[in-house]
C-alpha cells in the first residue's frame, strides 16, 4: 500500500453493481461502481468473479483514500445473497450468468419449482429440471452448472479464507476444478502448486492448518517435485541423481516439525511421482519429464544433422568465392576462419567458437557473403537466445535477426508455428550466443529445422558461462562431436585492447596486465565490502560526469545478497542516478522503488509484450493505464521504453521487472554496454570462478573496472572448476554412435554448390 494511501476498516457493504470501470483480462481483477441501499454510488476495487451489472451483492474490505480518484473501497471478500422472491429468480435465470435460459424458460422454472428454485436447482441438480417440459439433459445440465458455479464459488471463497488462501487464488482454482474445489483443495492443499498459483513453502502452511499430517504421501510427492524443479533451475540440471534429491527432500521435509520422514517414506514417494508420469527415472537420475523429453529430442534431432551433409563439395568454388570475399572487404581471414567456411558447405550442422577478439562477428559476415556469392537466391535465417544478442546480430550483418522465440513463433502453452511437421524455410540458419542456449530453447529450435534442407552455423564463446536454465548445450554438443571449429588467432587490431588481451590471460590461467597509457582497463584495490561499495558508486558517478548515461555502464555483481550483490548496489545507484523527488511519481513493489527515470530488467519471457527475460530498458512515466478500447482506467502502472517500445505493466505485473543499475553476470549474458565494473571480493568467495569473471569484462566494449582485492582476483583466475551440471545430452548421442555409426546417408548440397563456375569476375 503507498504512503499516499489513508486505510480504514469497515464491515460489508450491501448494494447493486451499476457497472464495470475496468476489467482486467484473465485475473478478474475489477473496478466498479456500486450502488449502496440508500442510493449513494460508491467505487470498488478488487477481485470479483462472475457477478454482472444490475445484481446485489455485499462486499467485505477496507477504505482508502486514492490520491487522485478519492475514497474508494477495496474488496477482500464478496457475498451475493441468493435471490428469493420469483422477480429475482426469473431475472437472474435470464441473465447472462445462466447459459441456455432465456426469461420465457426462467419463467417456466420458477412456475415449477416456486421461489426457491435456486436453492433446489443447487440441490437436486439436473433431476429438478428434466421434468419441465423443453429442458433435456444438456440444456438441464448447462442451467446445474451456471448456477451452481455462481453461487459455489463464495462458498468456497468463506471456507477456504480460514486457511489464509487469498480470493484471487480461489477464484482461479474454482476455473479449473469447479464444483469440486473445495473438497478437492481441503482433500490435498498441494494442488495448487501444480497449478502454479503457489509454491510448496506456501501449500505447506495451509496442509499445516488444515491439520493434513506431516507424513501425508500428497505433502511428500509435492516436495520431492518442489526441490527437483528447484535444483533443476537453480543450478542448470536436467536431472538430480536420487541419493542426492531424497537428501535435499529431508531436509525440507524434516525442518521444524515433530514428525520425521524417512528416507523410505521419500522413496515410497518419488515411486508415486513415477506411476503418474510426473518424474521420469533413468539410470538413477530423476527428470522432471518436460527436460527428460527436451534432452531425448534434442539428442536425436542433433544425431540427424551429424549424419547429414557431404564431402561432394566443389571446394576450388568455394575458394574462390572466399578469395572474392576477401579482395572486396579489404581484409585477410585467418586460416580458421576460412576453414569454417569451407566445413559449412561439408556438414548441415557447425558450431564455430572463439573468445574475444578472435574473428567470430568477423567470420559470420564473411559466411553470408560466400554463401550469398554461391547462391544469390538463398534464403538465410539469423537468430539469437535473448534480445539484445539478437539486435547486435542485426547490426553487425545489416540483415534482419530475431530472438529463437520469435524464429519459431513460439507461445507458451502452444505447438510453435515452426516444428517438425512445419519446419522453417531457410538453405542457411545463424545462431549467435549459443552459450546462452538452454535444453528447452534447443529442443524447440531443432525441432523447427529440417536438417536435410537447411544448413546450421551455431556460434558463441565456449569459455562463457552456461545458460541460466537446465542444460549445458554448447559444452555437451563439443564433447559429442559436433563438427566445429575454434578460433584462436587474436586479431592485431583487438591486440590493441586489454579487454581482449587480459580476458585471454583470465582464460588461459594467468594473472592480468594494466597499462595506465590504454585507459580501458583498471584495478581499483578495495578491501572492505562497503569500501568496494562506495568506490563502485563513485566511479558512475564520475563516468556520469563524463557524458556516460546509465544505458551505458553495466555494474555486474556474482551475487544478489550482501553489500556488493545487486540488490544492495541497486538501492544505493538509484538513489545517486535517480533520487526521490516530489515531481517523479513511485510505486513501492516489496523492498524495491520503481521510479520514473530508473534503468529496469526484464526478468521472464513475456510474449504477449514481446519482451524477453535479459532486455533492458527505461520507466518513463507512471501513469493510468488504458483498457483494450483505450479508455483511461483507475489503475497505474508502468510505462517503459524497452528495445526501443513502448511496454506497459500493471501492478500484478511487476514481478516481471528489477532494477537494472547493477545486474548479475548471468543476467549480463548477450550484452555488451562502453563501461563494465564489476566487484571482485573475497566476500564473494563461493562465486569466485574464471569463466564468471571472463564472462563479465567481455561485456565491455571500451573499458573495465575492476574493484576490491587482488587476492580475490587471483582466486576467481585460478579455480577454473567447472560446476558440474547433471545432463546425459552428450551420452545419448555419443551411445548411439557406437551403436549406429556416423555415415552421413542424407547428400545435402543443391546444385548450384556442385557446379558454380569459379570465375566471379
Amino acid at each position: 500500500m503507498g504512503e499516499d494511501e489513508e486505510v480504514q476498516l469497515l464491515d460489508g457493504i450491501t448494494g447493486t453493481l451499476v457497472r464495470y470501470k475496468y476489467r482486467q483480462p484473465n485475473n478478474d481483477f475489477i473496478v466498479a461502481i456500486l450502488k449502496q441501499n440508500d442510493g449513494k454510488e460508491i467505487t470498488i476495487t478488487g477481485t470479483i468473479y462472475g457477478v454482472e451489472p444490475n445484481e446485489k451483492i455485499t462486499v467485505y474490505g477496507e477504505w482508502f483514500k486514492h490520491p487522485q480518484f478519492g475514497d474508494q473501497y477495496r474488496v477482500e471478500r464478496w457475498e451475493r445473497p441468493i435471490p428469493k422472491s420469483k422477480e429475482q429468480v426469473v431475472a437472474f435465470l435470464s441473465s447472462s450468468l445462466v447459459k441456455g435460459c432465456g426469461e420465457k424458460r426462467a419463467k417456466q422454472i420458477v412456475d415449477a419449482l416456486g421461489e426457491h428454485a435456486l436453492d433446489i436447482i443447487m440441490k437436486e441438480g439436473e433431476a429438478c429440471l428434466l421434468p419441465i417440459r423443453g429442458i433435456g439433459q444438456q440444456k438441464a445440465s448447462s442451467i446445474v452448472t451456471s448456477v451452481r458455479s455462481s453461487f459455489e464459488v463464495q462458498q468456497i471463497m468463506m471456507e477456504l479464507s480460514k486457511y489464509g488462501i487469498s480470493t484471487n487464488i480461489v477464484v482461479k482454482a474454482y476455473k479449473e476444478f469447479g464444483s469440486n474445489t473445495l473438497d478437492i483443495i481441503k482433500r490435498n492443499p498441494y494442488q495448487l502448486t501444480k497449478l502454479d498459483l503457489i509454491g510448496f513453502l506456501k501449500a505447506d502452511e495451509i496442509a499445516k492448518r488444515m491439520g493434513i499430517m506431516p507424513n501425508s504421501m500428497f505433502r511428500i510427492e509435492s516436495c520431492v517435485d518442489y526441490v527437483l524443479k528447484k535444483m533443476c533451475f537453480d543450478f542448470g540440471h536436467c536431472f538430480i541423481p536420487e541419493a542426492e534429491l531424497i537428501d535435499e527432500v529431508l531436509k525440507v521435509l524434516n525442518h521444524n516439525t515433530d514428525v520425521y520422514i524417512t528416507r523410505e517414506e521419500v522413496e515410497q514417494g518419488i515411486f508415486q511421482l513415477e506411476e503418474n508420469g510426473r518424474v521420469i527415472i533413468e539410470e538413477g537420475g530423476i527428470y522432471p519429464p518436460f527436460l527428460y523429453r527436451s534432452e531425448k529430442r534434442l539428442a536425436q534431432r542433433l544425431l540427424k544433422f551429424m549424419r547429414s551433409g557431404s564431402n561432394n563439395v566443389n571446394m576450388a568454388a568455394i575458394d574462390a568465392a572466399i578469395k572474392d570475399y576477401q579482395v572486396r572487404s579489404k581484409m585477410v581471414l585467418a586460416e580458421g576462419q576460412r576453414e569454417a567456411i569451407r566445413k559449412l558447405f561439408m556438414e548441415n550442422l557447425l558450431i564455430l567458437t572463439g573468445g574475444p577478439g578472435c574473428g567470430k562477428t568477423a567470420s559470420v559476415k564473411a559466411v553470408i557473403d560466400v554463401y550469398q556469392r554461391l547462391n544469390p537466391v538463398a534464403r538465410i535465417a539469423l537468430a539469437a537466445p535473448t534480445g539484445r544478442a539478437s539486435r547486435k546480430l542485426t547490426e553487425v550483418t545489416g540483415l534482419d535477426a530475431a530472438t529463437i522465440h520469435r524464429l519459431i513463433n513460439f507461445r507458451p502453452g502452444e505447438e510453435p508455428e515452426f516444428n517438425e511437421s512445419n519446419p522453417l524455410e531457410a538453405d542457411l540458419l545463424i545462431v549467435d550466443e549459443i552459450s546462452m542456449m538452454d535444453i528447452q530453447l534447443a529442443d524447440l529450435l531443432f525441432r523447427a529445422i529440417n536438417p536435410n534442407k537447411t544448413k546450421v552455423l551455431l556460434v558463441g564463446d565456449q569459455d562463457q558461462l552456461p545458460s541460466v536454465n537446465p542444460g549445458n548445450v554448447l559444452k555437451d554438443m563439443l564433447d559429442a562431436g559436433v563438427p566445429h571449429v575454434r578460433l584462436t588467432e587474436v586479431f592485431r587490431q583487438a591486440q590493441n585492447s586489454q579487454i581482449v588481451t587480459n580476458a585471454h590471460r583470465i582464460n588461459k590461467g594467468e594473472s592480468i596486465v594494466i597499462d595506465p597509457v590504454k585507459q580501458d582497463f583498471y584495478f581499483i584495490q578495495r578491501e572492505k565490502p562497503e569500501e568496494i561499495a562506495a568506490t563502485i558508486r563513485n566511479s558512475v558517478v564520475r563516468f556520469t560526469q563524463l557524458g556516460y548515461t546509465p544505458a551505458d555502464i553495466l555494474v555486474l555483481s556474482p551475487m544478489k545478497k550482501g553489500p556488493i550483490g545487486t540488490e544492495e548496489l541497486n538501492r544505493v545507484l538509484q538513489e545517486t542516478l535517480n533520487p526521490s523527488a516530489p515531481h517523479k511519481e513511485e510505486i513501492v513493489v516489496g523492498k524495491t522503488i520503481f521510479r520514473v527515470g530508473d534503468k529496469i530488467i526484464q526478468t521472464k519471457n513475456n510474449y504477449a509484450k514481446e519482451v524477453f527475460n535479459g532486455d533492458i530498458g527505461t520507466i518513463d512515466r507512471i501513469d493510468y493505464l488504458l483498457d483494450k478500447e483505450g479508455q483511461v482506467t483507475e489503475e497505474k502502472g508502468l510505462y517503459c521504453t524497452i528495445n526501443g517500445q513502448v511496454v506497459t505493466y500493471t501492478k500484478e505485473e511487476l514481478h516481471e521487472l528489477q532494477l537494472a543499475y547493477s545486474i548479475t553476470i548471468h543476467k549480463s549474458q548477450g550484452g555488451q554496454a562502453p563501461i563494465v565494473i564489476i566487484p571482485v571480493s573475497t566476500s564473494h568467495y563461493i562465486m569466485l570462478a574464471r569463466n564468471l569473471i571472463y564472462t563479465g569484462i567481455t561485456r565491455a566494449e571500451s573499458k573495465v573496472v575492476l574493484v576490491g582485492t587482488k587476492k580475490a582476483l587471483q582466486i576467481a583466475i585460478k579455480n577454473n572448476k567447472i560446476v558440474a551440471r547433471h545432463t546425459r545430452l552428450t551420452k545419448r548421442i555419443v551411445e548411439d554412435i557406437q551403436l549406429n555409426g556416423l555415415n552421413k546417408t542424407a547428400p545435402n548440397l543443391p546444385d548450384w554448390v556442385e557446379r558454380r563456375a569459379v570465375d566471379f569476375s
